[in-house]
């Protein structure tokens, strides 16, 4: 219970932060996650653009974040290892989080992770995004 809600925290303080195009520079191409002969009936997800107040955080730190994706995006989440929170929707294609990091975060969860960014369609496709952030 502890682990999971330091990985939470962890992970609304990465979708919150500061601006991330050098990350999105990183990933060469899109990933999706599609099973079928043919392309979705809605399209493949986009993520357009992603920011977050910080990829420094401390513990107690508040946290916020903005993703835009295509507009068959129904769901944004961000996740670290196996833990995840969903973005609010606040519009088409637009999603925001706000989270504040705990402030009893025990030493071993305090080092580098990498916080992934996942848009999933109305069909079911995902696309990934990754961010480096560092809990201190």
């Amino acid at each position: 219970m502890f682990s999971q809600i330091a990985v939470l925290a962890l992970a609304a303080v990465m979708l919150l932060g500061q601006a991330v195009p050098d990350v999105a520079a990183t990933v060469a191409a899109p990933s999706y996650t599609h099973v079928g002969p043919t392309p979705p009936p809605h399209g493949y997800p986009q993520i357009h653009s992603m920011s977050i107040s910080t990829r420094d955080m401390h513990a107690g730190q508040r946290v916020t974040g903005h993703v835009e994706t295509s507009d068959n995006v129904g769901y944004v989440e961000a996740r670290i290892d196996y833990r995840n929170i969903a973005l609010q929707k606040i519009g088409d294609g637009r999603f925001s989080l706000q989270y504040t990091v705990p402030w009893w975060l025990p030493p071993w969860l305090r080092h580098n992770y990498t916080l992934q960014i996942i848009a999933r369609s109305i069909d079911g496709v995902e696309t990934m995004r990754p961010i480096p952030i560092t809990i201190h």
